[in-house]
């Protein structure tokens, strides 16, 4: 296997709405995905690319009396990595400090984001580390079947 070194991360996106992940945050759902981003899967590169995105949503009250389901959070953190020869995309195997490493990142900013509102820090050590296993351990339930 080629050595692999991180030579870069970012944010790739945000969509957020901190006065309605404050108001109703104890009634949240995660969802965090983890892919590779390429655009021709027969690309061969030293250039790998991936992204972590957290997605928080809440059942909230609709009209005439229904629920809708609201995304309150959409963040995504993408992390490029070097290949010392070039190999596929998508080929990487997911290093275990890289998900730990960009959720921290989604944290970071979406708390730093919340401060500036004036709000508590929504996304907390407990939740992070919660969100964490939750993610290795529905990986490896993936990889069993």
């Amino acid at each position: 296997m080629t050595a692999i070194i991180a030579s870069a991360d970012r944010l790739y996106g945000i969509d957020f709405l901190p006065q309605e992940l404050a108001l109703h945050g104890g009634k949240v759902d995660f969802t965090l995905r983890y892919s590779p981003i390429f655009e021709d899967p027969a690309e061969v590169t030293t250039s790998h690319f991936t992204v972590l995105v957290l997605e928080v949503t809440a059942t909230v009250p609709g009209e005439s009396g229904t629920t809708v389901r609201r995304r309150l959070l959409r963040c995504g953190w993408e992390l490029e990595q070097t290949s010392a020869h070039p190999i596929p995309v998508g080929s990487l195997p997911e290093r275990p400090e890289e998900v730990r490493l960009l959720l921290e990142k989604i944290a970071v900013t979406v708390n730093d984001l919340a401060a500036r509102a004036g709000l508590p820090a929504p996304l907390q050590d407990e939740v992070t580390t919660s969100l964490l296993h939750h993610y290795r351990t529905t990986a490896a339930a993936n990889q069993t079947q």
